[in-house]
């Protein structure tokens, strides 16, 4: 699994982790939810910026470096 497998599935796991709805995930990353459905797909959406870890890392602490390696629940669970 490549970076970006990697950073779009913790991205699934985060909104699932965290009971969020799609709409609810999407304002937090500061993206719309079209961006988020596609990311969650495996699909890099052209707009989106570096931006969105900032947004990841202040509102589930979670450095950006972090993102790009396999998270869990487990790991998840200490937030």
């Amino acid at each position: 699994m490549n970076e970006i497998e990697i950073f779009c599935n913790n991205v699934r796991l985060l909104r699932r982790t965290f009971h969020l709805s799609e709409k609810e995930m999407a304002k937090k990353m500061g993206i719309s939810v079209g961006s988020l459905t596609k990311l969650e797909s495996g699909v890099l959406p052209s707009r989106l910026t570096h931006e969105v870890l900032i947004y990841i890392y202040h509102n589930f602490t979670i450095t950006p470096q972090r993102m790009f390696s396999p998270l869990s629940e487990t790991d998840l669970a200490d937030l």
